[in-house]
């Protein structure tokens, strides 16, 4: 794939990563099971190995294989982008040369965790990492879990520059949603990484959304992007508030634990295993998770 050729538009599933029931392993047939319900509801793309697949939580070893076995199942499907959410820059170089290798479309990159870098820091960050691949990057603005936002202004700079072809904005922010709207090139693409704000992230004019929330409703979240796309705003609507309920309920406890919970109770992955620190549901955020979802 070249430099920034890659289309964002519609949904990209933030897949889970599924483990067996005591977690030490990944659990790859019903990975497999995950990407074909996917692909059969009409997802635009996946993510693999995000802050929904638990990458920070895998070895070296789990994250190459579990990049492999996405791509080698959406090859010539759809595009499979990989995430690198890592604290040093250059551990974030070296993945990306890794990814790259295995042929994945994109790279989802966060703002480094735990260090709460400068703007200026940020962006060297992510020329870094742009100067080790020909892929295009997705900025990951997702202060609630990196520690620091990506400011408007910073994600304006990368996309003029070309370091950068989109943008997952999670800030939660509909100010800072559109204040980046406002700055970046018009060839970037942003899309939503708040479920809940999908379609106020498409009337500011972004292009479709990264769900987590989508690994259990695709075709609704498919739904939804297609409606507006038509222009039938008021279905579009619809959809999204119909599933506001469903999506607070997925994120009752951490992100990917009620998701994990709800593909186990249907069936599509073996077990609801999370790794620690993640800890199953409480048995009140079960009642309302299968209350939810009839499960």
């Amino acid at each position: 794939m070249k430099s920034n050729d890659l289309d964002l538009s519609g949904v990209f599933t933030a897949l889970v990563t599924p483990f067996s029931k005591d977690g030490t392993q990944i659990d790859f047939e019903s990975f497999g099971s995950l990407i074909e319900m996917q692909l059969a509801a009409g997802v635009q793309g996946v993510v693999v190995c995000g802050s929904t697949g638990e990458a920070a939580t895998l070895t070296d070893q789990e994250y190459v294989e579990t990049v492999r076995f996405a791509r080698d199942r959406t090859n010539d499907k759809v595009p499979c982008v990989a995430g690198i959410s890592v604290s040093a820059t250059a551990r974030a170089v070296e993945m990306a040369r890794v990814v790259t290798e295995l042929g994945c479309d994109g790279i989802l990159v966060a703002t480094p965790p735990y260090n709460k870098p400068s703007q200026q820091g940020i962006q060297a960050h992510f020329r870094a990492v742009k100067g080790s691949t020909p892929l295009p990057l997705i900025g990951y603005n997702i202060p609630g879990r990196s520690g620091v936002a990506i400011s408007p202004s910073t994600l304006g700079s990368l996309s003029r520059e070309g370091i950068i072809a989109g943008i997952k904005e999670s800030s939660g922010s509909i100010d800072a949603l559109a204040d980046t709207m406002l700055t970046v090139s018009p060839s970037c693409h942003v899309v939503s990484g708040d479920d809940s704000l999908t379609l106020a992230v498409l009337a500011y004019g972004g292009v479709g959304v990264i769900s987590a929330s989508a690994n259990v409703m695709p075709a609704e979240f498919v739904s939804l992007c297609g409606a507006w796309a038509k222009r039938d705003t008021q279905k579009a609507t619809t959809i999204q508030r119909e599933m506001l309920p469903r999506i607070r309920a997925l994120f009752v406890e951490s992100n990917p634990v009620p998701a994990k919970t709800v593909l186990a109770l249907r069936g599509v992955i073996a077990e609801s295993t999370t790794r620690l620190p993640l800890v199953s549901l409480s048995a009140s955020s079960l009642d309302l998770v299968r209350q939810e979802f009839g499960v």
